[in-house]
């Protein structure tokens, strides 16, 4: 509920500064020239969802599959000097996954699953024109990932209850680059995709019956992950 209640208080805020923005003139007509001084907003939102009955796959057939998933950032910032931003963002996501599986020999397997992940991400924006309109801009956000994620499983096969805690923390830096475009004065749209991340975790997992585990990763990725894409609604205004 608290969450909940501080995602709808981000929402609102950010609705009320964009009517605000829109009643300001700008010097260019539908578009937004970068100087320093300048204030920004963005806020972005992943969802999905599935129900499925009766879904058979290589490996399990589900006899009844529940799943959802959500993901939201907001980010605020401003523009130290001309075409050079500064700021930060929080990110938090969860999903769940309830459904009944049965094996090839038989098995009937009741799996719940739910994980949360929150992150802090200070970033430094660099904003690359195209034209001199000003409506079109190649964005390029390199920022700091300080994270945490949770996940509890729970297994009920032949009367057996198994539960999995898994916690994780990481960090790391990250490249997003893309493109921004203004569909009216001082709001537009920003499509980001992941493209370098360097990152580091450590996941700690505590399951019934079992030997509490440490697991150490690092991570260096060098290529653009088109299934990393991101979606904001920005804001711009003095």
């Amino acid at each position: 509920m608290i969450v909940r209640s501080c995602l709808w208080t981000v929402i609102t805020t950010f609705l009320m500064l964009t009517a605000t923005a829109q009643r300001k003139d700008s010097k260019y007509k539908g578009g937004v020239e970068m100087l320093k001084g300048l204030k920004f907003a963005s806020l972005t939102f992943s969802t999905s969802s599935k129900n499925g009955k009766n879904e058979n796959t290589p490996f399990v057939y589900y006899l009844d599959q529940k799943k959802s998933a959500l993901t939201t950032r907001f980010d605020a910032g401003y523009l130290i000097k001309d075409n050079l931003g500064i700021g930060a963002g929080f990110l938090y996501g969860y999903k769940k996954n309830i459904n009944r599986q049965q094996t090839p020999d038989g098995t009937i397997t009741d799996f719940k699953s739910y994980e949360r992940e929150f992150s802090f991400r200070p970033f430094v924006k660099n904003f690359l024109p195209l034209g001199n309109s000003k409506k079109f801009y190649i964005v390029v956000p390199t920022e700091l990932q300080i994270g945490y994620g949770s996940r509890v499983t729970e297994s009920t096969t032949n009367g057996i209850l198994t539960r999995t805690f898994t916690g994780t923390n990481y960090y790391g830096i990250q490249m997003r680059p893309g493109l921004l475009a203004f569909l009216v004065d001082n709001f537009g749209v920003e499509v980001n995709v992941s493209a370098f991340g360097l990152s580091k975790s450590v996941e700690k997992t505590t399951s019934t019956g079992r030997p509490d585990s440490e697991i150490k990763n690092s991570d260096l990725s060098l290529k653009i992950d088109l299934l990393q894409l991101s979606l904001g609604f920005s804001l711009y205004f003095r």
